[in-house]
């Protein structure tokens, strides 16, 4: 075992200010002493690499990889816990480390090596290899300040990998050189780990690439880890918590005014409805009433009629789906839109008095609700801040429902809706691959036609337009293979429902294990080079990131080996044969 962590935790203090730091070093700070906080960078992480493996950590800023890779460089010691870790180590944590500007490329190489023991003829024949991965021989003898930072990037990881050690540590440094140099630190660290018996322990915010170089990936949260797994499920889930950390941070904005507004009288408490499934709302719902109850009495309401945000209960408009206030089957209410915002949820703010902090066991929530089709809705309490699951609310079609929900009841499992992103203006489900014989199929045959089928519903009223389709599929949930997109459809209420199909001749993958993404985007989203993640954008109307998974076999020798084989019309054009002379 290359790395084997138990239990490790890494506390650091916080120091309220610099002569609070000095008095701790010398042990004159007292302990519980408000000089400073503790800030726990790594909570409880229990994990093991084995040797020649390759495994990408993820997260978020101040997640705390880069606090983990310090602890496995022994840069760092952890709080507690117990962490092994055997063989040679080098590490490449911070573009620069252990590189002097003022040195040329080939004394900072050179010193590199001597710090390793390596110096001689040895470390002549590394420079060489060095130099010559680099591609650097031009500016080898110029100073590193010279250098861009993708050259400097060059230099160092070429020196870092040309020792073949046993442990690779790399944080954040692959992004930095271009696709080419990219592409062939790949490889090197692909053959260091085949031949060699390396393991890499990579750090990275690029979650494709992570998924592109390794087979395993560890995703940290807050200290601990969420998801450690194959690439696929991983990239699921993370692409599903890029919105889930900004609904966090909205969230968190709404608690500061909450608190800013309410002061210390009041218990702020956040209740957030969305679809129990992973699919979109099939129609609107419509809520009249809803409130939180104290054994029976109504002790916070939020207004369906009312256009405001603010006050001790209200609606939360930042990152809901609510539509405008009016009138529905007789009542004041306000619409839960099935199209219109990324988040897919609507949320209310009550401000409950202090003293039922110590009762809320006894508070439930109550909604009146109608919609036209029968669905149930998933519902969560953040209470100052904490995250309480609800039971899930089921409602009927076509009249009014009352429904309550205790605070303090058991909770159910929250279901997140990963892969499946978007605002609904257009939503996408049932997805279907068809084969020659017209039947629903997951085992498909490589040169056979193909068709690809899936039904739309347009929930907003104002699409009129030919909305970007774009199909991407996978090799083994991971390498993308190829794409297909039209804009040439046209999309409007007038044909609300019905079914997009693109049929292919022939079935160009080879043998393989293979995913399909489906994104409905808005007219001209993909020609003006979008910069928000995906799972943002409201120019994105529906993705369905890996939502089916097939197998194609057949391909014989010549499938074997690659992703695609294409076939084209082949012609030979042969030279006339010369004449013999003649006397």
């Amino acid at each position: 075992m290359a790395i084997a962590a138990t239990d490790v935790t890494k506390v650091y203090r916080l120091y309220e200010r610099p002569r609070h730091r000095l008095l701790d070093v010398f042990g004159l700070l007292a302990a519980g002493s408000h000089g400073y906080r503790e800030h726990k960078a790594l909570d409880g992480i229990t994990l093991s690499i084995a040797r020649g493996e390759k495994v990408a950590v993820i997260g978020r800023n101040g997640a705390g990889k880069s606090t983990f890779m310090k602890l496995v460089s022994r840069v760092a010691q952890p709080t507690s816990g117990r962490l092994d870790v055997s063989g040679r180590i080098h590490a490449l944590l911070q573009i620069g480390t252990g590189f002097h500007p003022d040195f040329t490329g080939r004394q900072n190489v050179f010193a590199y090596l001597a710090q390793l023991g390596i110096d001689g003829a040895a470390a002549r024949q590394l420079f060489a290899e060095i130099v010559e991965f680099s591609e650097l021989e031009e500016y080898i003898d110029q100073p590193v300040k010279t250098y861009s930072t993708g050259m400097a990037v060059r230099l160092m990881f070429s020196t870092s990998t040309a020792i073949r050690p046993d442990l690779l540590l790399l944080d954040e440094v692959l992004g930095v050189g271009d696709a080419y140099f990219t592409q062939k630190s790949f490889e090197r660290i692909s053959d260091l780990c085949r031949r060699d018996g390396t393991t890499l322990l990579l750090v990275t915010h690029d979650l494709y690439a992570a998924v592109r170089l390794c087979d395993r990936v560890v995703w940290i949260d807050r200290g601990r880890v969420v998801t450690d797994g194959a690439g696929a499920p991983v990239v699921r889930a993370y692409e599903d918590s890029i919105r889930l950390q900004e609904e966090e941070r909205l969230r968190e904005k709404k608690r500061r005014r909450l608190r800013e507004e309410g002061g210390e009288t009041h218990v702020h408490v956040i209740v957030e409805l969305r679809s129990a499934h992973a699919g979109f709302l099939q129609a609107p719902v419509y809520f009249s009433d809803v409130e939180l109850r104290h054994r029976g009495a109504v002790v916070a309401r939020v207004s369906m009629s009312e256009e405001s945000s603010s006050g001790a209960s209200h609606i939360v408009s930042e990152g809901s789906a609510w539509g405008a206030p009016g009138m529905w089957a007789g009542r004041d209410a306000r619409a839960f839109l099935n199209y219109g915002s990324p988040f897919r949820k609507v949320a209310a703010a009550f401000a409950l008095p202090v003293a039922l902090s110590e009762d809320l066991h006894e508070v439930d929530l109550r909604i009146s609700a109608q919609t036209a089709v029968a669905c149930d809705l998933a519902a969560a309490a953040f209470i100052d801040g904490a995250e309480r699951a609800l039971p899930n609310v089921s409602l009927p079609a076509g009249r009014w429902h009352d429904a309550i929900v205790p605070l303090g009841g058991a909770t159910a499992p929250r279901r997140l809706n990963v892969g499946v992103h978007g605002t609904g203006a257009i939503a996408v489900d049932d997805v279907r691959l068809v084969s020659p014989r017209g039947t629903d199929a997951h085992v498909l045959t490589h040169g056979e036609p193909l068709d690809i089928v899936f039904a739309y519903r347009v929930n907003d009223p104002t699409v009129s337009e030919r909305a970007q389709i774009l199909m991407a599929i996978h090799r083994d949930g991971v390498h993308d293979v190829c794409r297909v997109g039209t804009t040439g459809l046209s999309f409007d209420t007038q044909s609300r429902t019905g079914t997009v199909s693109v049929h292919f001749d022939r079935l160009p993958l080879a043998d393989g294990r293979y995913t399909l993404t489906i994104m409905v985007a808005r007219q001209g989203y993909y020609d003006e080079r979008p910069t928000q993640y995906f799972s943002l954008s409201p120019g994105v109307y529906a993705c369905l990131s890996q939502v089916l998974e097939f197998v194609v076999e057949g391909g014989g020798a010549i499938g074997s080996g690659t992703a695609v084989v294409l076939e084209g019309e082949w012609s030979v054009t042969r030279a006339s044969a010369p004449q013999p002379a003649h006397d």
